[in-house]
């Protein structure tokens, strides 16, 4: 605790060197000065309240976005692992395209990415480094991706009061997941298979009131109060909120817990069910993907259950065509799991 003080006026002298130093009006010159001030902001504990103080955010996403335009330093120096991850998206890729299936990787830019000023007073949507040039890099190595980062900035900022992630939590919203979820059909259309075809709708828009996982258990529960956000359900033909994952379907919905979210039900910590990721594709494709979602690192710890799953289902992969993988953005630089070759399966 004696370091924290010292720590923190070291960052903001060096904070201070770069804003004399900036030119002003130079977008990446913003984007540098927003790394420095989130790097001030990187806390001892797992979360870091925003100068907004209805705002709180991962203290692991904090320090990915002080990293800045990652992609432009050696990876031993910027990733938590000191490894390249667009590698292994890479060969993952490979082993699909072997089989014939698709991969269409979405990373969740971070929401201090889509709302600076919640963290940092005074800096403006668009200031912050964009994820375009990883974007970049997975098409130069072959990969697809959806850049989910200009169309959420797009959409906050003509809908201001539609908020695109949770305030307490570290996660998107369901206003987000269900944006998401149309964008990835639209991007990568799959024809429902016969067998598959079901009749999903539209549910009732309705207030959901929870505490995000940000708070609970934190210095901050029961001081700050729960958060209210819209959200929209999927309705099954009988009526029921969500879609149950299809192990037979031809997309597979891979990745953390945003793949969770609003879809595994308030029991899971997941704050409810039938308005997640998977209960939006669900809508759009008119059948109910696959499901491989984890707690834990999106990139490796999501690929090994992937692996073990089917490993145990002979014949696993002869339905696929089609992976999204969704996981946070944060992954690129905070991810301490180092990356091994996984194949797809025994």
């Amino acid at each position: 605790m004696k370091t924290a003080r010292p720590l923190r006026l070291a960052a903001a002298f060096a904070l201070a060197v770069c804003v004399s130093a900036a030119a002003p009006g130079s977008g990446q010159d913003r984007a540098l000065l927003f790394a420095e001030a989130a790097a001030a902001k990187v806390a001892e504990g797992p979360t870091v309240r925003g100068d907004d103080l209805e705002w709180f955010f991962p203290t692991r996403e904090v320090r990915h976005l002080a990293a800045g335009r990652f992609w432009e330093r050696p990876w031993e120096e910027v990733a938590a692992n000191g490894a390249d991850p667009l590698a292994g998206i890479a060969e993952f890729h490979g082993l699909l395209a072997e089989r014939g299936v698709k991969l269409l990787v979405v990373p969740v830019p971070a929401k201090a990415s889509v709302y600076p000023a919640a963290l940092v007073e005074g800096f403006s949507a668009g200031e912050v480094a964009a994820l375009a040039p990883v974007h970049e890099r997975l098409r130069e190595l072959g990969v697809d991706s959806l850049d989910l980062e200009p169309v959420f900035l797009e959409r906050a900022g003509a809908s201001p009061g539609t908020l695109l992630y949770c305030r307490q939590d570290a996660h998107f919203s369901p206003a987000a997941a269900a944006l998401a979820a149309a964008l990835v059909a639209e991007k990568c259309p799959v024809e429902a298979p016969a067998e598959l075809g079901m009749a999903f709708s539209p549910g009732p828009e309705e207030t959901l009131t929870f505490l995000g996982d940000q708070i609970v258990g934190s210095e901050w529960s029961g001081v700050v109060p729960p958060e209210t956000l819209p959200v929209s359900y999927v309705l099954s033909a009988s009526g029921e909120k969500g879609a149950a994952p299809d192990p037979a379907s031809p997309v597979l919905l891979l990745g953390d817990s945003h793949t969770l979210v609003f879809h595994e039900g308030s029991e899971g910590g997941m704050h409810c069910a039938g308005a997640g990721v998977l209960d939006h594709l669900a809508l759009r494709y008119g059948f109910a993907p696959d499901l491989v979602g984890v707690r834990g690192s999106g990139l490796v710890q999501a690929r090994k259950q992937l692996f073990y799953r089917a490993s145990a289902e002979p014949g696993y992969w002869d339905s696929k065509r089609l992976v999204v993988w969704l996981f946070s953005a944060r992954e690129f630089t905070q991810s301490t799991d180092r990356p091994v070759p996984i194949p797809l399966s025994r």
